[in-house]
Order: C-alpha cells, then structure tokens, then sequence
C-alpha cells in the first residue's frame, strides 16, 4: 500500500493479554481485526471532521497563502486535509489473519501526516514554505474500550 499507514502495537497490558488469549484459541483473527480496523477508520474520519491528531492536538492552520487559493476556488479555509476529501474518502483497513492495516493509497498522505521541509522548484527556481505534519492516522485514546469490546466479543462468540 504506497502513502501512509501506521502499524497498532499494544501497548496496553489488557489488550495485549486479549490478543494473547484469542491466539490461543484462534488460528484465523481475521473477523476481529476487521471489526479494529473499521473502528479505528471511523476514528480517523473523525479526525479529519475534528481538524486533530490522534491524541488529541489540533492541527497547525493554513498558510495565508492557501487561505487564498482556498476562497479563490471558492472552498473553506476552515476545511484543513478535507479539501475535495479524496484523502479523508481514502481511508481503509486491510484485515489479515494476525494485523490489521489502516491506511491510504493517496501519495500525498505522507506529506500531511508526517510534514515537509522546504521545498525548491528545479524548473521554477521558486523555493516552497515547509508544511507542518498534521497527523491523522492513529489510535485515539477514546479508541481502546471500543477495541476491548470487540476483542472480548470474538473471544467469547
């Protein structure tokens, strides 16, 4: 998957010891990665509506310059990554048998996720303001008792 994903390490002593436990008793967690993997899209959706990163810091505001260009086409400012929200719309999970993937096929996604420095245009010889990272793939905090849930759900079905 080109773009941006992020990798779900449990941190969490609980949720590890429910993972232990359904690898115990499950060869396939496909069905209970699938059910992380929509809960944890429907949070990065969220924060997208939300203008956030994923532990809750909002993202940095829009340069001047695409305030501008932003009302040129007639588009919100306040609208920060959700543009035409082909990125935000860009957002699945990749369930397996043992992880799930959250993430995008959009190449830019790493640029907003992680930011850019200065950039320079060979052929223009213009130089670009940096762009700050806004994440937005991530676990939030708000996330772990709905993931639980559902690890206790397929641990008990």
């Amino acid at each position: 998957m080109a773009g941006a994903f992020i990798e779900i390490a449990a941190q969490d002593e609980q949720v590890r010891e429910l993972l232990r436990q359904l690898a115990e008793r499950m060869e396939d967690l496909t069905p209970a990665f699938a059910e992380i993997g929509e809960i944890v899209t429907e949070s990065v959706q969220r924060n997208f509506e939300e203008h956030r990163a994923p532990d809750g810091t909002p993202w940095a505001p829009l340069a001047r310059s695409t305030v501008r260009q932003k009302a040129k086409r007639g588009r919100s400012p306040k609208d920060i990554l959700i543009d035409r929200r082909i990125l935000m719309g860009s957002i699945h999970p990749e369930a397996h048998r043992d992880h799930v993937v959250i993430g995008t096929n959009v190449v830019y996604a790493a640029v907003h996720q992680f930011g850019a420095g200065l950039r320079a245009h060979i052929a223009t010889r213009r130089t670009f303001p940096p762009i700050p990272a806004r994440p937005f793939l991530g676990v939030r905090e708000d996330d772990r008792p709905e993931i639980e849930d559902a690890l206790r759900a397929f641990l008990e079905a």
